[in-house]
This record gives C-alpha cells, structure tokens and sequence, in this order.
C-alpha cells in the first residue's frame, strides 16, 4: 500500500469513528429549556434515524413522560422527549451551508465552529464569528512529499448583505466578498479576490463567484517530491475566473444533497475549467461529501471530505 493510500485509509477509518460516535441517541433532557416560538419552523431529529419538520407546540406532559406535538405538512405528530436525538430550528439544522464542494458561498458560517478534512488529505479548520468574519484554514498532510511541498490555504469571507429574494417564498439573498491565500508548495503563494452571491430557496441553493488573481507568481513549478514528477503552468496576475455551484437537497431525504459546481480559472481559457459532482450526507453536526471532478485534459479526481460541527 502506497504511503497516499495510507493517509486515505486512515481518513475513511477516522470518518467512520466519528459516524459512530455520533450515532443518534435520544436524550431525556432536551426539553426541559425548550421554548418554541409558535410562528417558527422546528426540525426534529428522531433516535431512529428519522427527520420531521413544522410548526411546534409547548411541551407537555403525560404518563410516559415529556412530548411536544408537531404540525408537519401531513398532519399533527406526538413525539416524546426520550425519542427525540436533536430539536432546533429549521434553519439551524443544514451547519454546512456556507460551503460547497470545494468553493465558498455567500452563506456566512455564522457563530458555528468545524474541524474536517478536505480532500482525504487536508485537515481543515472553520470558525465563524458573526455574519462578518469566517476563517477557513487548511493543510495537506501527504506522505513522501516533504513539508515544504504541502498545500496550505487560507480563506477569509465576510458576508455582506443578507435580505429576502422575493423569488421564493421564505428564499433569501446573499452577498459576500472575501480572500483566498493558497500555497502549492511553500513558495508558491497565490493570492485571490473574490465576490460571490447566493440565492436559495425551498431545496436549492445557487451560487456564482468572480475571482480576481491579486497576487502572486506568473509562472508556477510545483513539486509533488517522490509522487510524481514536477510541472510548471503560467498564472498571470489580474486573470478573472468565476464560479457557479448548486445544491440542491432531495425531496423526500432531509439529509442528502447533491452538489455540483463549475469552476473556471481564467474567463479567457475555457478549456481550464472544471466540473465537480457530488452527494453531502449531513446532520446538525456531521457532514460528509463523496464524487468526483473533471480537470483539463480529462483528469479524473475523487472527493472526499469530511466535518465535524460540535461548536
């Protein structure tokens, strides 16, 4: 087995430990605080797996214990407090929605906090501080490439403008700007200005970004060490790129997502585009994406990433 090979199998068995550790529980407390607001959304995530959304009553009480009753678009449900693993709101309940694949929305991260890994081999860190400040910051970890030839990147995004769209019932509109520090190898730096704009409604969300190559190098040899041999590609400062992402979340599975963006790194070569699918399985702490991306020249790259979201 490769050392990569090994970093890989060591991510889907890290994954798979967390998947476990968060397996869905019913929790005998989770009402005692709650408080519903009768004009909002709540999304009730039961012990057995199963997801129920609408409007909720005060807690009750009856012989086999605490319950709230909720109004769903199929009729009025009684659920009892020790079969319920997670309450909150509605809006709360998708923690992932400020990302894609591999590029930012105009979703803020908002107080929300994660640890992940992208790309099997990039732990990742996210930390939001309002609507107005997200940090992303990541480093490969890829064995037989030496440290000075990792990949590190830092993202920084502040969100903007956050209004109704007035396309959709209950759609918003969103607004960021932000930047991009990337580095293929350590002295490779690549510098990016970004604005991206973000509308969603019931199920989907679109976005479209532009980005601005700000600063950095005009010609580019990237090292891989012992896993490949190295290459040069030129990247002239002042090239516009832009994005377009969709997710778009299934009817009927509250959980799944299919994602798929188009990213385009100079408007001016097409050919250097690139197209990336994929399904996000998701809770109100775990999220995880697997596909796949079509890179010039017919490259074919798998993805996988993962994020835990406890804060």
């Amino acid at each position: 087995m490769s050392p990569l090979q090994r970093v890989v199998v060591l991510c889907i068995a890290f994954l798979s430990t967390l998947l476990s550790l968060g397996a869905y529980t019913g929790d005998e407390t989770l009402l005692e605080s709650f408080d519903p607001d009768p004009e909002l959304v709540y999304y009730v995530r039961m012990s057995n797996g199963d997801v129920l959304s609408g409007l909720s009553t005060q807690v009750k009480e009856d012989g086999k214990g605490n319950y709230i009753e909720l109004t769903t678009i199929n009729g009025r449900v009684k659920i009892y407090e020790e079969n319920i693993a997670w309450i909150g709101l509605y809006v709360d309940s998708y923690r992932a929605d400020s990302r894609g694949l591999l590029i930012p929305n105009a979703e803020p991260i908002g107080s929300d906090a994660y640890i992940g890994v992208t790309e099997a081999v990039m732990p990742t860190v996210g930390i939001g501080y309002t609507q107005y400040l997200n940090v992303v910051a990541g480093r490969t970890v890829i064995p037989g490439i030496g440290g000075q030839n990792q990949f590190s990147l830092v993202n920084i995004k502040s969100t903007l403008y956050e209004a109704e769209n007035g396309l959709v019932e209950g759609g918003k509109q969103f607004y960021a700007v932000g930047f991009n520090a990337s580095w293929l190898n350590d002295v490779n730096f690549i510098g990016h200005l970004y604005g991206v704009a973000t509308f969603t409604g019931k199920r989907t969300r679109v976005s479209t970004l532009v980005h601005w190559k700000a600063a950095g190098k005009e010609v580019y040899t990237v090292s891989s060490g012992t896993l490949a041999n190295s290459f040069q590609f030129p990247y002239i400062n002042g090239t516009l790129g832009v994005g377009l992402m969709m997710d778009v979340r299934f009817p009927e599975l509250h959980d799944v997502h299919v994602l798929a963006e188009l990213w385009g790194a100079d408007l001016t070569r097409p050919s250097q585009s690139g197209l990336f699918l994929g399904l996000r399985q998701t809770n109100n702490q775990l999220t995880y994406d697997f596909g796949f991306g079509l890179l010039p020249r017919g490259v074919l790259v798998p993805i996988v990433n993962f994020a835990w979201t406890p804060w």
